[in-house]
């Protein structure tokens, strides 16, 4: 039996490293069409900074959780932040924040987030820079007599699955499945529920500076979502390997509607803009920095989700797992999507 799993994010990793642990009779092949690892749990290098530009850490809000990370994975690099997040208004007015969930360890990797996803593709078979466009369902020798061939989007045939795992974002899938061959009635049942998955768009911005920037939080979030700013990390307090000494890293998150409205925005402009809006909530001059970087994740958090269950009991040997499958976008929850959807899996294989 085979299991095809296209995207190598962290909900795709995580199932396909607990169904390799537990049917290790089940081939099972990761397409990923880039060369990275761990989707938004991803971070960048540059003139001697470390960032992550996507997710900003780990929360383990699960006893299960806290053992996978700190236990079953290599924990060698693993530390919690220390510092807290606090807030701030749409008046740039900066308030302490949660004691409560401050309390709990925010994990990072020492050498960026990225190191989780090569930690759970340690040991699996991932095809890079192979992007699944299309499948074909066939008839097969297995107890259901399904099947699918898997071709790249140049139209070539790169594999065959008795059973298909899709984990990369609602949309992403939905023009896969409209450009496969399936059962007509699979295919209206998983469109119309992953039409009901939406994401907010993100601009994800990295400030480089020359002089310390030191504050008693590791970061601030806005609470009344009316400033363009929904995020800013001081990228410095995750530790000394994160910037040259005497060096500061700023990492500006912007809200939804600033996103969408700047979305085309040329790199430079755009620097100077959030530049400007970071001096003001921190009260001191940062409208030059050192150099400035930008990302834009298109799908960035899950403002609105599909049913899980409806997804993966359609008995068509297609199953699908994310975090738009159990609530907004964190990596803990894409975790425990992809070991979730490896129940459907091995109910599937009975």
């Amino acid at each position: 039996m085979k299991l095809a799993v296209i995207g190598a994010g962290t909900a795709g990793l995580a199932a396909a490293r607990l169904i390799h642990q537990r049917q290790p009779h089940l081939t099972t092949t990761i397409y990923e069409k880039s060369r990275g690892l761990g989707g938004r749990a991803a971070t960048r290098r540059r003139e001697g900074f470390v960032f992550d530009h996507g997710a900003q850490y780990i929360k383990a809000p699960s006893a299960a959780v806290e053992r996978f990370l700190t236990n079953e994975l290599t924990a060698d690099l693993l530390h919690d932040i220390g510092y807290p997040v606090w807030t701030f208004d749409q008046h740039n007015t900066i308030t302490e924040g949660d004691r409560t969930h401050n309390a709990d360890p925010k994990w990072v990797y020492r050498d960026g987030l990225n190191r989780l996803g090569k930690l759970l593709a340690s040991d699996l078979d991932v095809q890079r820079e192979v992007r699944i466009g299309r499948l074909q369902q066939i008839s097969a020798h297995n107890h259901t007599g399904i099947g699918y061939e898997l071709y790249h989007v140049d139209g070539q045939l790169v594999g065959v699955a008795d059973m298909v795992l899709l984990t990369p974002p609602a949309p992403q899938i939905v023009d896969i499945l409209n450009a496969s061959e399936i059962d007509s009635g699979t295919r209206e049942t998983l469109h119309a529920e992953l039409a009901k998955a939406h994401y907010r768009r993100c601009l994800s911005l990295a400030l480089a500076y020359d002089h310390t920037i030191e504050r008693p939080f590791y970061a601030l979030v806005n609470t009344d979502r009316a400033h363009p700013i929904s995020w800013l990390g001081l990228e410095h307090k995750k530790g000394p390997e994160r910037c040259p000494a005497g060096h500061s890293l700023l990492l500006p998150q912007m809200a939804a509607q600033f996103s969408l409205e700047h979305w085309e925005t040329l790199t430079e402009s755009l620097i100077s803009l959030v530049a400007a809006q970071v001096s003001e909530l921190l009260g001191m001059d940062l409208h030059t920095p050192l150099w400035g970087d930008v990302q834009r994740w298109r799908y960035a958090l899950p403002a609105s989700s599909a049913d899980f269950a409806t997804l993966n009991h359609t008995n068509s040997g297609l199953f699908f797992a994310g975090d738009y499958t159990i609530g907004p976008g964190r990596v803990h929850l894409a975790i425990e999507s992809g070991w979730h959807v490896v129940e459907e899996l091995e109910r599937y294989l009975i």
